[in-house]
């Protein structure tokens, strides 16, 4: 199959072909093949890009995609209120079936919004049969994605019981766990020339004893796969230090993902200096629920960059652009902040939409260890493509010589035109074309009335009065 994009803009986030503000780009066979203005070829089909600006398809680094029949429900919420609401009430009453629509249509949000890519933190595995719904749903969708299997035991280990993984012991039984991870790898996941690849969520260490972490940790690495975890995302008197404690049990390497880290100490950022770790900034999530300042000038300084991540649905929008605008937009207050106490204005800009961009897509794509696959629009890579439209009345007179500057600066979500995965056309003129939209929505809202039902038959998504967590209680 061959395709023709005519006469697009391009932010490539290829530091050799940089901005094209009229170019062609020509896939073959699910392949970038060539990128440069008035190209001559045959091709199967193509796609006028005039009007529209082209960039890679965006990555996004750690999403509960499970949540999203709950989506919004945490509008106002802090993390005591989701521990509660979320992780105790709701996640428990979970199915199947719900686990299956939540990560089918999250993914399509996804995919609507221009995410050709989602590291999806999968930790609400009740049952072996939510982890094969969970993987089915994003399977259906057809996102590329790292499904990281959730090794949490919902129903046993939990936030309401925790005091900071300081005592006691996991309650369950490892092996259990472990059986389904390895089953569900050898599954799905047999070959790495798919869109799908797994990894491993293990417990967080605000609830779970090191040694057990470390376990997990091993059989990760033992199945091959990729790991992430929240870490220091939980402001309490005393600090966990949970980069320092996975240092000095030697975890920290090339294939880690942390999420948040918005808690680190001076030490701990050096401690990552050197190890390939990645970190996932996830900002809406992390100003609203009271888990700190999103931690972008310490990660550009101390690992290989920033990555981006959309989080928790069940408060914020999945709407990716104006996420990577947020961010920017606090990263340079926060860079500036300093000058304001000694009443400096700001003479440089120290953060740029060029930075935005790569923070949503290259860097992303490394963090998911798939960067020689995708993250820019590099010939060779594989054909994850996202149009952006601005032809619209909020977008006309954009700057035509800064197609970066442009989509960051003035575009949304509902910018967004067409979308490739791989090289094939999964939306087309602003809507998905290789699933039934509607049917998707039926199904999630299914999902959704079930679990609402649920909700009200129970106390509420907080009953009160609220359970206590002694992690909150003994420690803030």
């Amino acid at each position: 199959m061959r395709t023709l994009i005519r006469g697009v803009a391009a932010a490539t986030v290829d530091d050799e072909i940089g901005d094209l503000d009229d170019t062609d780009i020509l896939v073959d066979d699910g392949v970038i093949s060539r990128i440069e203005p008035g190209l001559v070829v045959d091709a199967d089909e193509v796609i006028d890009g005039r009007g529209m600006i082209a960039i890679p398809g965006m990555v996004d680094t750690h999403r509960h995609t499970w949540q999203t029949a709950l989506r919004g429900i945490l509008a106002d919420g802090n993390i005591p209120d989701y521990l509660r609401g979320i992780r105790l009430q709701m996640a428990p009453r979970y199915t199947a079936d719900d686990m299956y629509a939540g990560n089918y249509v999250g993914a399509l949000d996804a995919l609507n919004s221009g995410v050709t890519t989602l590291v999806d933190y999968c930790h609400n595995i009740l049952d072996p049969e939510c982890a094969h719904a969970a993987v089915g749903g994003l399977r259906d969708a057809g996102v590329r994605a790292l499904y990281a299997h959730g090794l949490t035991p919902i129903l046993t280990n939990t936030w309401s019981q925790s005091r900071g993984g300081s005592s006691g012991g996991d309650p369950s039984d490892l092996e259990t766990r472990a059986q389904l991870a390895e089953e569900i790898r050898s599954e799905y996941f047999a070959s790495d020339d798919q869109l799908l690849r797994f990894g491993i969520a293990p417990q967080e260490l605000a609830i779970a004893p090191i040694d057990d972490v470390v376990r997990e940790f091993r059989l990760a690495r033992d199945l091959g796969a990729r790991i992430t975890i929240h870490a220091n995302q939980v402001m309490v008197r005393q600090l966990f230090k949970d980069v320092e404690v996975m240092h000095r049990h030697g975890l920290l390497a090339d294939d880690l993902l942390l999420v948040h880290c918005t808690f680190n100490t001076a030490d701990e950022w050096a401690m990552l200096e050197g190890t390939g770790v990645t970190v996932s900034v996830c900002a809406e999530t992390e100003m609203q629920m009271g888990m700190g300042y999103p931690a972008i000038s310490e990660t550009t300084r101390h690992t290989p960059g920033p990555s981006l991540g959309i989080d928790c649905v069940s408060g914020n929008s999945g709407d990716m652009i104006s996420h990577s605008r947020l961010v920017l937009q606090a990263s340079r207050y926060r860079a500036d902040e300093p000058g304001y106490a000694r009443w400096l204005a700001p003479q440089v800009m120290s953060w740029t939409t060029r930075d935005a961009l790569r923070w949503a897509t290259i860097n992303g794509a490394r963090a998911a260890g798939i960067d020689h696959l995708v993250g820019s629009l590099t010939p060779g890579k594989r054909a994850d493509i996202v149009l952006v439209d601005m032809r619209g009345v909020s977008q006309a007179g954009w700057n035509r010589a800064d197609p970066t500057g442009a989509v960051i600066s003035q575009a949304n979500a509902g910018c967004v035109d067409t979308v490739l995965v791989d090289g094939r056309v999964v939306k087309r003129r602003g809507v998905l074309t290789h699933v039934d939209p509607s049917a998707a929505v039926r199904r999630l809202e299914e999902s959704h009335d079930r679990l609402y039902g649920e909700m009200r038959r129970h106390g509420g998504f907080i009953p009160q009065p609220p359970i206590d967590i002694p992690l909150y209680r003994e420690r803030a």
